[in-house]
């Protein structure tokens, strides 16, 4: 199989940008992560677009991200991601699974405990290693350890039948409340995937606070993880997670295509949008500031020229 060089390229700019994110940077790993979509949504292979002046071209990508790029088509290797691996060493993605648990905490138990696994932090909490630590307390350790015997609850996949019940009884309990316009389930349950890791949940609502305060109160509810007028995120008793995400009536339909997915069905959507010079995201269809199509799934598709897919067929692209 060939290199997917846009993958790659778009993995490695986010290596760096997360990086620099632990280091207090300021701009340049917010920089590194546009750079990183540009390059996963490019409609061609990164290779096929020249020197420094072509890439230069591309939303978001400077000269010295043009440069990085370049380096690593002709090497297979960015010296400056190299370099920051060399004196702050990887991040294990394991240890990111724990909430509340950030990069710059990560590297203070790596440093200080030599932990790199949740099991490792897990006989670490239990011994009460880590209250004693800067930054930490003994309340702190014993919420992040209930999160971390969370991680395995929260990284497993649910059989679809297994969770239908919940996730229909929970719909119909948030529908109910007063106040919210519109709602549905979207993610792979929506795709109707055998199993999910996860519900994405949409709301309209004029009132996003006090909806989110009402629905934090159901009795289905617990472990609230986020709490806000943007996004609510907590557990069912089965232990899934469920996000609910609060849009813009407006931007229905974009929302629901973006969070539906599959994000390599997504991908495709984009690149057909690049190709027309215009813009796709979770908030609408864009010809530059102007607003194609955003309150329905089919006028996005119509306005692109795709014939409108049900969700159980948008696993590829």
């Amino acid at each position: 199989m060939p290199v997917d060089n846009n993958a790659q390229v778009a993995s490695l700019l986010r290596q760096i940008g997360t990086l620099l994110d632990e280091q207090g940077v300021a701009f340049k790993p917010a920089a590194y992560r546009r750079a990183a979509q540009t390059v996963e949504d490019l409609p061609k292979d990164i290779s096929t677009y020249g020197g420094v002046k072509e890439l230069k071209e591309l939303p978001g990508i400077g000269e010295a991200i043009a440069h990085k790029i370049l380096e690593y088509l002709e090497t297979g290797r960015m010296t400056a991601l190299d370099n920051l691996l060399l004196t702050q060493g990887g991040i294990p993605a394991e240890l990111m699974d724990i909430e509340g648990l950030g990069p710059k905490r990560i590297r203070q138990l790596q440093m200080a405990l030599g932990i790199k696994t949740v099991a490792d932090f897990i006989t670490a909490a239990r011994a009460g290693k880590l209250r004693d630590l800067p930054r930490f307390d003994e309340i702190l350790e014993k919420q992040l350890l209930e999160n971390a015997l969370r991680v395995k609850e929260r990284t497993r996949r649910f059989a679809r039948a297994e969770i239908k019940d919940d996730v229909e009884v929970l719909l119909k309990k948030i529908q109910s409340v007063p106040g919210i316009e519109k709602a549905a389930v979207a993610g792979s349950y929506r795709r109707e995937k055998p199993t999910v890791g996860d519900i994405d949940i949409l709301v309209v609502t004029k009132k996003p606070q006090e909806i989110s305060d009402a629905i934090a109160q159901l009795p289905i509810v617990r472990n609230v993880a986020a709490h806000g007028d943007k996004k609510l995120s907590f557990d069912l008793t089965s232990g899934i997670r469920v996000d609910i995400r609060f849009v813009q009536k407006s931007q229905w339909g974009s929302a629901l295509l973006y969070f539906t997915g599959s994000k390599e069905h997504n991908i495709m959507m984009r690149k057909v949008a690049i190709k027309k010079g215009w813009k796709l995201n979770e908030y609408g269809l864009f010809d530059g500031e102007e607003i194609i199509a955003s309150k329905t799934e089919e006028e996005i598709y119509d306005a692109l020229g795709i014939p409108y897919r049900e969700p159980r067929d948008r696993e590829a692209a």
